[in-house]
């Protein structure tokens, strides 16, 4: 199964109609906010991807495909154990065992709200990610590590047109693929 990624990416304009309903026609439907106070949009997105990185950068490329620049991306938090199943590609009944008590697991993060939607109550990613990595997964992929990283990307982005000497630059990172 592949896993679906839960993020927010903020853009540089407040998208107009047009283009909220070109990112809503996109087949994992965005939802599309204003935060006139800032005089930005945000776009949540729930993007199936094999890596987190892959995710961020289809999402980007979809944001500029309708003439929107993301200056930010940033984790959905919190959430509720279907979405936790989700993101961390595990069946959810499974995942709940483990969070829950079932399987009686020692020091399981704690709900952050006792006031449940519906039925579920909500769980602090970073808590649920750190704790899933420590007890039941150390391999798994994606943390805020890759979040940073693309910060760091998109904002290089904007400020890296016409920088002199920028693949000198780029050489600090030190990274090849």
């Amino acid at each position: 199964m592949i896993p679906v990624f839960q993020f927010r990416m903020v853009v540089d304009t407040p998208p107009t109609v047009a283009q909220a309903v070109a990112l809503v026609g996109l087949p994992d439907t965005p939802g599309v906010e204003v935060a006139p106070e800032e005089q930005v949009g945000v776009v949540w997105f729930d993007r199936a991807a094999p890596r987190l990185a892959t995710a961020i950068v289809s999402a980007t490329h979809d944001l500029e495909r309708v003439g929107l620049r993301p200056i930010r991306v940033e984790t959905r938090d919190p959430v509720t154990i279907p979405e936790a199943a989700a993101r961390l590609a595990r069946p959810e009944e499974w995942f709940r065992a483990w969070l829950t008590g079932t399987f009686g697991e020692p020091g399981a993060p704690m709900p952050v709200s006792m006031r449940p939607a519906g039925r579920e109550r909500f769980f602090s990613w970073d808590d649920i990610e750190v704790w899933t990595r420590e007890r039941l997964d150390p391999a798994l992929p994606d943390g805020p590590p890759v979040l940073t990283a693309a910060a760091l990307v998109l904002r290089l982005r904007r400020v890296g047109r016409g920088v002199d000497g920028l693949p000198e630059l780029l050489d600090l990172v030190g990274v090849r693929s």
